[in-house]
């Protein structure tokens, strides 16, 4: 029975089925065979449905819910296993691990970072402490200012935050460079020094460079560059100069 079901062409002819399952279910078990019939099924799937969906929000849901179901039918039937499949699901798997991946990625661009500052300043270990502090704090900005500009964390979000801790070293590690081969004599003539030397240098170099680069995505048409990318590196720019120009001097002057 069940291999002509599978096998019959829906139809409204005489003798024929109108529910025939060749056109949904052809193909949808592998079968047992003993004398060349049918005795059981292997494996196979079957077709259900969601509710009409719509955001983002209600399709990672939907996919949580299905998950969720099968995991429920297969502690019900240990015999078989059911696994939920649909052609969106893929697209977002990656919020599963994204805030496990966001911390770890992050953590382990910032300690590198630290390493790197550590050994291209002589082991000066204050001076990479103060790097790591202005990177960490432009990072942690970063993140916060996403809420409010309504950029979702996913996987080019993710590759922009990454992108921030080197965006944000190279504000910080010129003025804190600076700071250690200045030869004044107290904290602040020094970061005083750092600041008149090296701060036109990282906003008309640095800052202004990079935001003249992003300013003109501010005109596209497309919604991916407007958020995920005029908006983060542009909020990139500004907290990494901010903190660079304005926080860092005043951290080196006190405790430098």
């Amino acid at each position: 029975m069940f291999d002509w079901f599978v096998s019959d062409i829906p139809s409204t002819d005489a003798g024929s089925c109108s529910d025939g399952g060749a056109v949904s279910y052809a193909n949808a078990a592998v079968m047992y065979k003993q004398l060349g019939k049918s005795v059981g099924v292997s494996a196979g799937f079957f077709t259900s449905n969601h509710a009409p969906v719509s955001s983002s929000e209600d399709l990672i849901q939907s996919r949580l819910s299905a998950l969720k179901l099968c995991e429920e039918v297969n502690a019900a039937n240990p015999d078989i296993v059911v696994a939920p499949y649909s052609s969106f699901y893929h697209f977002y798997e990656q919020y599963d691990t994204i805030v496990d991946e966001c911390a770890l990625n992050a953590t382990l661009a910032t300690i590198v970072t630290f390493l790197v500052a550590l050994v291209l300043l002589g082991f000066d270990i204050y001076a990479a402490l103060c790097i790591l502090l202005t990177v960490t704090m432009c990072t942690v900005d970063m993140l916060g200012s996403m809420v409010y500009l309504g950029i979702p964390l996913n996987a080019v979000s993710l590759v922009n935050i990454l992108m921030s801790v080197g965006i944000s070293v190279e504000f910080a590690s010129h003025i804190v460079q600076a700071f250690t081969i200045s030869t004044k004599e107290s904290r602040l003539d020094r970061a005083r020094e750092a600041l008149c030397r090296i701060g036109p240098v990282v906003i008309m170099g640095i800052f202004m460079t990079n935001l003249v680069g992003v300013v003109v995505l501010a005109a596209a048409k497309s919604e991916l560059f407007i958020v995920f990318y005029f908006r983060m590196f542009f909020t990139i720019n500004i907290v990494c100069v901010l903190h660079t120009v304005v926080f860092l001097p005043c951290f080196l002057a006190f405790l430098g």
